[in-house]
C-alpha cells in the first residue's frame, strides 16, 4: 500500500470541507428545505424539473450580473492556456526521451553532462504538462459551473437560449 504524507492528506481534507463534500458538524434539522411545501411552489415554473427547482432555490437571486461572465470567460482563457501548454509540454517531454534513447543507441554515445541535462528537461517538461493539464482541467470546470449558475439564474450568458422574459414568474 502507497505511503501517503500528512501535508497531501490535509490538503485533501481542507478541499473536502471548504468545497462541502464534507463538513465539521452533522446536518441538523435546520439545513433540511420542504420542497413540497407551499412557500416553495413559487419557484414551480412550467416544464421546471424538481432537480431545476431544487438548484434555482440553492442558487439565490442575482447579485451582480457581471460576476460569471468574468468566470466563465476566465475559466476558458485558464483551461486553453492549460491544454495548449499541456500538449506543448507533453511533446516536448517526448522528444527529449526520444533524445535521451537515441543516444544510449548511438555508437559514440553520450556524455554524462548531456545526459543529465536531457533528463533533467525532461522531468522539467513533464512537471509543467501535468500541472498545465491540471489547470486546463480546473478552468473548464470552473466555466461549466459559472454557465449553469448563469443558466439557472437566466443571467447574460444564457439570457437568449432560455428566453428568461417568457419564464419569469408573474409578480404577486
Amino acid at each position: 500500500m502507497p505511503k501517503v504524507s500528512p501535508l497531501s492528506s490535509a490538503v485533501v481534507a481542507c478541499l473536502l470541507v471548504t468545497s462541502g463534500c464534507a463538513g465539521l458538524t452533522s446536518p441538523g434539522a435546520a439545513s433540511h428545505v420542504n420542497l413540497d411545501s407551499p412557500s416553495m411552489r413559487q419557484f414551480a415554473v412550467a416544464g421546471m424539473t424538481d432537480l431545476e427547482r431544487d438548484v434555482r432555490l440553492d442558487t439565490g437571486e442575482r447579485g451582480d450580473a457581471k460576476v460569471t461572465p468574468a468566470v466563465f470567460w476566465a475559466g476558458i482563457g485558464a483551461g486553453t492556456v492549460g491544454a495548449v501548454g499541456g500538449l506543448a509540454f507533453g511533446i516536448a517531454g517526448f522528444v527529449a526521451k526520444n533524445q535521451v534513447t537515441a543516444g544510449y543507441q548511438e555508437q559514440a554515445g553520450m556524455s554524462l553532462a548531456e545526459r543529465d541535462r536531457l533528463v533533467s528537461n525532461g522531468n522539467l517538461y513533464n512537471t509543467l504538462s501535468i500541472s498545465l493539464t491540471a489547470l486546463s482541467v480546473v478552468g473548464f470546470a470552473a466555466a461549466l459551473v459559472a454557465y449553469g449558475v448563469d443558466w439557472n439564474r437566466c443571467g447574460p450568458l444564457a439570457t437568449e437560449r432560455r428566453r428568461c422574459s417568457e419564464r419569469a414568474p408573474a409578480p404577486e
